[in-house]
């Protein structure tokens, strides 16, 4: 299934495994996979002359799809753009192209030498090698042109090749033996390393002759572009690990980690230097208690009682392959190729360090037909990744350094059971929820704004990152009079104040100056739920069992920057029926402000008017299954089922789905800038055990 048409997916999957008795100390397993996807793509997001979802909601839905003749006769042909320069969204779906083809293989081999039944040595290769090759075309007829630095362009061509290749390792020596049936050691000293290689090459043509010419080359030469980048990392990490347990009721594991990236700088202060490169130590500890072990729990209706603790250090190298260095990229100037400053580089940028502290308690009850676990957790992180503004005469928009630090205290807590347990009927039922929060500790800065999509977010010391940061509003004014007695006003580039009037949005003048601008902005949402969780349901009768999986959220802000453009009242876009309670005249009580070409008073700027509440309950996913009746002797089972996936959703949210991801950053959460909804799904299949 598919929300956009023509565009589907393709999956093919091969895997082999495999063990092997080399000799009568000498194991090896192996494990080969190769995938290969092909998916059918369309713009998606901020592309608002390429997005069909976004041109199917704003186009007018008075224009005809296709060319209409004079006399009314409609022609195969599909239209161009209108007269409001807006692109067919048709056209998009019928005739552009968006072609994605990713190949990846998995290869690994490990080998495990037995010196005695206690002391063994293991090594593990692995290699990973993936291919994505992408082409696109945007076809001139129907879709709105683009503007270049030196042209105009009508139609767009372009291909993209990203390679990616890697090498695991990972060699241990690992010691286990119990000692007077009660005392269980289990120790692993080891290495592991890891390399990775990415190269990415484009190339993108402008202006082919015809529309069926889809290809870069058919481009205008002088519009041709490349380009293209290349990185390689190295990850080295030394590690000793610990287990040892007294009598299955005292429990001990201590780690100590040692990590080198290739990513960090090469004078980070306090680091552990070797062989002039730079290395974090990492150790940890855990500890647990079976309580339910002891004699004086025996005839206890708890069957299991076990507390937890843990508490270490971790560091990641997630901060881009050469971010840390001084870099170069290729410019052209009036014909002119150079090279000129990309990244200023940090020689003392390091991993983000993290101490990261927990407990828990773990619970079975009724001969453990009723199980529950609860964990609390502290996270504080210190030398954290900020991009930190940098002035406008140092050439740099902000330099990457770890002047950041947050602490995340979080709660989960996981419930299941078996409410019924008869001969031919069962039903087991689970519950999990969960909960965090974050504060900013430490800034390199009073605050760091960032934009996304028509969003902007606020991080400050003492709150929560990543913040919504907007306007609030407070109604429209619903007569000059009461706009007059406001006395608000925004101030034009020449210094001149135009005062609101009846029909505007009332702004909040947080600053008391009756002047609207950025000084009035102020947190408006939050992106992060105040808890998530999920409900799990098992039912079976003789042959046959339903499985249920419902997920929720609540307390999550969404941005609808959809419904910013539906809204807007300010243009030749469609609009929802919302704008029909727009403001027309004075003494009108209304909740959508005038309609005015252009906006000039900002009344659709990014505020509290397009937060919403995104919360929702979802059943996921839903299975009927029936094992089939067979002999012993022929399959081990065969059991056929039908699977609903994404069934339903019950939300408050106006726009499609209030589950999305627009962006990988964390810069983006929260946006909703035209993105495809989850797609309703039926499986029907057989599974069978040989």
């Amino acid at each position: 299934g598919a929300t956009t048409r023509n565009t589907d997916l393709k999956r093919y999957n091969m895997r082999f495994n495999g063990d092997l008795n080399l000799s009568k100390h000498l194991t090896a397993v192996t494990n080969l996979s190769f995938s290969f996807n092909e998916q059918n793509l369309r713009d998606q997001g901020s592309f608002p002359k390429t997005n069909p979802i976004f041109l199917a909601l704003t186009k007018s839905p008075f224009l005809r799809v296709r060319e209409v003749s004079n006399d009314g006769v409609e022609s195969p042909v599909l239209s161009g753009r209108d007269t409001f320069n807006t692109s067919n969204p048709v056209t998009i779906t019928n005739n552009a192209q968006g072609i994605n083809k990713s190949y990846r293989f998995f290869g690994s081999i490990g080998f495990n030498y037995e010196f005695s039944p206690s002391l063994s040595l293991s090594t593990t290769v692995g290699i990973t090698n993936d291919k994505v090759r992408e082409s696109f075309f945007i076809p001139r007829k129907g879709v709105t042109t683009d503007t270049l630095s030196n042209d105009i362009a009508f139609s767009r061509l372009g291909t993209h090749v990203k390679s990616f290749f890697s090498i695991y390792n990972d060699s241990r020596l690992t010691y286990n033996h119990t000692f007077r049936n009660i005392h269980q050691l289990s120790s692993r000293i080891g290495v592991r390393y890891l390399m990775n290689r990415v190269e990415q090459d484009y190339g993108l043509g402008f202006n082919s002759a015809i529309d069926e010419l889809v290809s870069v080359g058919n481009g205008v030469n002088s519009l041709r572009r490349v380009g293209g980048f290349s990185g390689e990392s190295n990850w080295l990490n030394t590690y000793f690990n610990t287990d040892y347990s007294y009598a299955d009721k005292y429990f001990l594991s201590v780690n100590v980690a040692m990590d080198g990236s290739s990513r960090f700088g090469k004078n980070i202060p306090d680091a552990l230097q070797l062989n002039g490169n730079s290395y974090g130590v990492f150790p940890s500890v855990a500890g647990a208690w079976l309580i339910s072990s002891g004699r004086f729990m025996k005839g206890s209706f708890i069957d299991l009682l076990k507390l937890r603790a843990s508490f270490g250090l971790s560091g990641n190298d997630d901060i881009g392959n050469y971010t840390a260095r001084q870099t170069y990229v290729s410019q052209n100037l009036l014909g002119m190729q150079g090279l000129v400053r990309n990244g200023m580089g940090n020689d003392e940028l390091q991993w983000e360090k993290m101490s990261k502290l927990n407990a828990g308690i773990d619970v079975a009850i009724f001969n453990e037909r009723v199980n529950f676990s609860i964990d609390a957790y502290r996270n504080k992180t210190t030398k954290m990744i900020t991009y930190q503004p940098m002035i406008t005469a140092s050439g740099f928009d902000y330099a990457v350094t770890n002047s950041g630090a947050m602490t995340t205290t979080g709660l989960e807590a996981a419930l299941s059971a078996r409410i019924v347990n008869g001969s031919s009927f069962k039903w087991d039922a689970g519950f999990t929820i969960a909960k965090y929060t974050a504060a900013v500790d430490e800034l390199p800065v009073d605050r760091i704004i960032t934009s996304f999509a028509g969003a902007t977010y606020i991080t400050r010391m003492s709150d929560g990152p990543n913040l919504f940061y907007g306007y609030q509003s407070s109604g429209v004014f619903s007569s000059d009079a009461e706009a007059t007695q406001a006395g608000l006003s925004i101030q034009q580039s020449n210094g001149t104040l135009v005062p609101f009037r009846g029909g505007d949005i009332h702004f909040i003048d947080h600053n008391n100056d009756g002047i609207i601008n950025e000084d009035d902005r102020t947190v408006i949402g939050n992106p992060n739920p105040d808890f998530f969780g999920s409900i799990t349901n098992r039912v079976e009768y003789k042959r046959f069992s339903l499985d249920a999986l419902f997920t929720f959220t609540s307390g999550n802000d969404i941005y609808n920057a959809t419904r910013n453009q539906l809204e807007a009242v300010s243009g030749y876009a469609n609009q929802t029926e919302a704008v029909r309670n727009r403001w027309r005249t004075n003494g009108h009580e209304a909740t959508v402000p005038r309609a005015t070409w252009g906006d000039p008073m900002g009344n659709s700027r990014f505020s509290d008017r397009w937060i919403e509440d995104g919360s929702y309950f979802r059943l996921r996913t839903i299975t009927l299954s029936y094992q089939l009746p067979l002999h012993p002797n022929f399959l081990k089972y065969a059991t056929a089922y039908i699977t609903g996936n994404n069934v339903f959703v019950l939300t408050k949210y106006k726009g499609y789905d209030p589950e999305f991801s627009a962006t990988e950053s964390i810069f983006g959460m929260g946006v909703d800038n035209t993105l495809e909804p989850q797609f309703r799904s039926l499986q029907i299949g057989l599974r069978i055990g040989l």
